[in-house]
């Protein structure tokens, strides 16, 4: 038992420093080194890149230069260290798009402007190309209470939130260049429907156009939910609403169908009978079982 103990615990760490020995030996073509990325360092750009990294890369690499990436073997790379970042555009590109290990390919998965987007937000941790970010600072005033107020024009499908904080003279102003995200529940996730320039304007207003053809339920009605794209700086704000404004539909739930993913009751009748034919067999078995059992004491008091 020792023995075997031993050899499991060596084939770990053999595997482990294959992997790690792989994950280095990462070597990408000089022409593929001098690509450079074709979309500028912009506060819009970083925004999308933002997006797109929140939803392909943070699960494994976690927050850029916050070092929480998941525990693996080998262990994720930061994107946000200079380590990482001391890579060229078109190494950091390649990367993502070919994969090696336990890095999946996004070649399919994301096109061409996705993944220069993500290097596009991760530069933005470079403190050798910050000076290149184009976009117009905007300093807003210190505030506390920051809330999200919405209006709803129903008739034109028009939504407008304006983000407002509360200075220390007790006026309440409005936040500009604040990227919110309007996000309408569907029934497998959220549908951010808030376009690209989603950014508050001087008064701290943002006016967003619900789209004409999106579905709601008998009644019209959507659950809608507008919150800061980005926390690091004000928080979790966000505004919850039913709004009467989408296209009446009969939505058709896909878990009252017969599906693999359906509850027990919409269980798809071949799953059904061999479950039912599953039992009934190890039932018979028993049964058989404890009859031959049966029958052998009968011979043996017989003898």
């Amino acid at each position: 038992m020792k023995n075997l103990s031993t050899i499991l615990a060596t084939l770990v760490l053999v595997f482990a420093f294959m992997n790690s020995a792989s994950a280095e030996d990462w070597k990408v073509s000089a022409t593929a080194k001098k690509k450079l990325n074709p979309y500028e360092l912009s506060k819009k750009n970083i925004s999308s890149g933002k997006k797109v990294y929140q939803t392909n890369c943070k699960s494994c690499h976690g927050d850029p230069t916050k070092a929480n990436m998941l525990p693996l073997v080998p262990a994720p790379t930061d994107l946000g260290s200079q380590n990482f970042l001391v890579q060229s555009d078109g190494e950091i590109y390649h990367k993502i798009k070919t994969g090696k290990g336990a890095m999946p390919t996004f070649e399919n998965t994301l096109n061409d402007e996705s993944k220069w987007m993500v290097i596009a937000y991760l530069r933005s941790f470079d403190k050798n190309k910050k000076k290149a970010v184009v976009a117009k600072a905007v300093v807003n005033p210190e505030v506390i209470d920051v809330k999200i107020e919405l209006n709803v024009d129903a008739d034109n499908k028009k939504l407008r939130a304006q983000l407002t904080g509360l200075k220390k003279d007790g006026k309440r102003v409005g936040l500009e260049g604040i990227e919110m995200s309007f996000l309408v529940k569907r029934t497998f996730g959220q549908l951010d429907i808030s376009g690209e320039e989603a950014y508050t304007n001087a008064n701290g207003e943002l006016l967003i156009q619900f789209p004409t053809d999106l579905p709601g339920d008998r009644e019209g009605q959507v659950d809608l939910l507008v919150k800061l794209t980005d926390e690091d700086n004000y928080g979790p704000v966000e505004e919850k609403r039913v709004l009467s404004i989408a296209v009446p539909t009969n939505p058709k739930n896909p878990l009252d169908e017969r599906a693999m993913w359906g509850t027990r009751a919409n269980a798809p009748i071949w799953i059904i009978a061999s479950y039912v034919l599953g039992v009934i067999g190890i039932w018979s078995v028993i049964f058989l079982v404890l009859f031959q059992v049966f029958q052998l004491s009968k011979m043996r008091v017989k003898s």
